[in-house]
């Protein structure tokens, strides 16, 4: 793609846009009409006339008004690649143009939903360092897949070259072994990405992805097998199976009666309902069987390289240089059986549902995910042997204060309620007692579960009550600091505090637990010398 061309999205673009809102009204209709089966059996067409043809012929204006309003957009909206910017250019009376320079710009992921599949379309996402926009996609573009591939190609060669200094003669202004070694790595990325390598399609790659059709890490069956057993979320299955039990009764009960079909139709709405719950569980519980079909890591320089999918494909490059963190889970059966596996939290992803578990490593033993580790991202490596201290013991001494408050406030309301509907006492009394004890069970796990540790480098936290989160986070990635310490924790010697990251909401803010000693002061210090 040459600088200062502009194009547009693929239409596919308004397809995709619309889509869920057709089907959405396509499932609400089928919906009614099954209730109203036997009813509209017994008539003829009509129910057409009058107000039912008027409120019809509406709702089909206003689609027609919607997918005009979108073919609008789309025929006015043109991306543009300048020298040092992507320019966005929206509408022809009130005209918007954003303009997004590529030295702010984090990652260049690559998406494939099925419908992109079918049409040979996929989805170039931008992520850009903003705090400000680090909740939401900054630029998604729509192309077709060797467009894409091009144009990530050349987003990645002038962010290269911004990184280095290398555009326009900027390399020689500085130390000359430096820049001797920016400019030969430049000259290798410009070989790589603009040289001309052929695919097994006749289409030029343009993206490292193919470079050498190598991967550090490649999971078989059996690993994402195994990864999408000690990810099952119990709550889940619970609420799975007692969907799938209720849903059973529900037909059998069906099934006994005489009237056989007009039960069904009158039910349907119902059924359908109950089918959601069901699928949806379902899903929760085997999505990552199905989501992390083909997963492939490896790290070539300053890059990380991830792909997965089946039914949507995802491809991320991300710099290593964006990455703030670094997350080691258990989910609760992993914890069991001693399974880890590894994420990052990095400047511009975790942004979108999809994005919010950036994995790096499956889970495997920890001896396997050390390894991997070192192949990956050795800059943080040495996290993995580092030690967290639990909480002290004087813990307890500065939950007693809240914890007797939540005791009280939970009595009075019982009391109250007591006194409306005295007949349900024991029930009120016995879910009081219920709160009570959840919140007290949930003290236990977070004292067995939590703690911290500080060295040279990072600072490690670990939270969690069934399943557990360690987070390793290098000082000079800390954007601030705070200590907390109310009179009770002052009295014990022990402090909390918070710490915040340069990263979307979900990972922006990492709570400190409670510890002894002068961690903060370490942690302030390796913040100091950034």
């Amino acid at each position: 793609m040459e600088d200062n061309r502009r194009f547009r999205n693929h239409i596919s673009i308004i397809i995709e846009q619309i889509g869920g809102g057709i089907l959405a009204l396509a499932v609400l209709a089928v919906s009614i009409l099954l209730q109203s089966a036997e009813e509209l059996a017994e008539t003829d067409l009509s129910f057409l006339h009058g107000k039912t043809l008027i409120v019809i012929l509406v709702m089909l204006g206003l689609l027609a008004v919607s997918v005009g309003n979108r073919i609008f957009a789309w025929a006015n909206t043109y991306i543009c690649i300048e020298e040092n910017a992507i320019v966005i250019e929206r509408g022809k009376v009130n005209k918007k143009k954003n303009t997004i320079g590529i030295r702010n710009i984090s990652n260049i992921n690559i998406e494939q939903n099925l419908f992109e599949m079918i049409l040979g379309t996929c989805k170039v996402k931008l992520d850009t360092n903003s705090r400000s926009t680090a909740d939401s996609t900054d630029v998604k573009i729509v192309l077709k897949k060797a467009d894409a591939a091009k144009f990530k190609a050349e987003i990645t060669r002038k962010m290269h070259r911004q990184t280095y200094g290398a555009s326009s003669g900027q390399i020689s202004g500085k130390d000359p072994a430096w820049a001797h070694a920016a400019e030969n790595r430049v000259h290798t990325e410009d070989r790589d990405l603009a040289g001309g390598k052929t695919g097994t399609d006749g289409m030029e790659v343009l993206s490292s992805w193919e470079e050498d059709g190598e991967f550090d890490i490649r999971a078989e069956f059996g690993d994402i097998f195994s990864h999408g057993i000690f990810s099952v979320n119990i709550f889940s299955l619970l609420i799975l199976i007692g969907a799938f039990a209720g849903t059973a009764a529900t037909v059998v009960q069906i099934l006994e009666k005489p009237d056989l079909l007009g039960s069904l139709l009158g039910a349907a709405a119902g059924i359908i309902v109950a089918a959601g719950i069901v699928l949806s569980a379902l899903w929760d519980t085997v999505k990552d069987f199905i989501r992390y079909y083909d997963f492939r890591a490896k790290r070539r320089g300053d890059k990380i390289y991830i792909g997965y999918g089946f039914l949507k494909k995802m491809e991320y490059t991300i710099p290593v240089d964006k990455i703030q963190a670094l997350k080691i889970r258990q989910s609760f059966v992993a914890r069991i059986f001693r399974r880890y596996m590894a994420e990052i939290v990095n400047v511009g992803m975790g942004d979108e549902k999809e994005e919010q578990n950036s994995f790096l490593i499956l889970y495997s033993t920890e001896k396997r995910m050390k390894e991997q580790l070192e192949l990956l991202l050795p800059e943080f490596a040495p996290t993995a042997e580092q030690k967290t201290e639990r909480l002290p013991g004087a813990v307890w001494t500065a939950w007693s204060l809240p914890g007797m408050i939540y005791v009280l406030v939970v009595g009075l309301s019982a009391a109250l309620c007591t006194a409306v509907i005295p007949e349900h006492r024991l029930f009120i009394w016995l879910g009081a007692a219920a709160l009570i004890l959840t919140v007290f069970i949930g003290m236990i796990l977070k004292y067995i579960t939590d703690g911290s540790g500080a060295d040279e480098t990072f600072l490690k936290l670990c939270h969690g009550y069934f399943g557990k989160t360690y987070i390793s986070i290098q000082y000079d990635k800390i954007q601030y600091l705070e200590i907390k310490q109310n009179f009770i924790a002052k009295a014990c010697g022990i402090q909390k505090g918070e710490i915040h990251l340069l990263a979307s909401s979900g990972d922006a803010s990492h709570g400190i637990p409670y510890h002894k000693g002068d961690m903060h002061e370490r942690i302030r210090q390796g913040m100091l010398e950034r």
